[in-house]
């Protein structure tokens, strides 16, 4: 799996892997961040809603958080 790398804007990160972008990070105005899938994929649904249909975006309470679980789920 090639590494990923991350190009920073102000409300914007955006992560690519083998130079295509795979998905972005975008600063909520109520703090956290959501992070969405730009090459199809889908975050699972959360544990405390295991019947809830897979989605193209998931909220984080930070960056540093948003940014594990992407590059995690890039490994897999």
């Amino acid at each position: 799996m090639a590494q990923v790398s991350w190009t920073e804007t102000p409300t914007l990160w955006t992560a690519s892997q083998n130079g295509m972008p795979v998905c972005s990070l975008k600063a909520k105005d109520i703090g956290g961040c959501t992070a969405s899938w730009l090459n199809g994929r889908l975050w699972a649904p959360p544990a405390h809603m295991p019947r809830a249909m897979p989605q193209p975006t998931r909220f984080f309470a930070g960056f540093d958080e948003a940014r594990e679980a992407v590059e995690q789920q890039l490994k897999t």
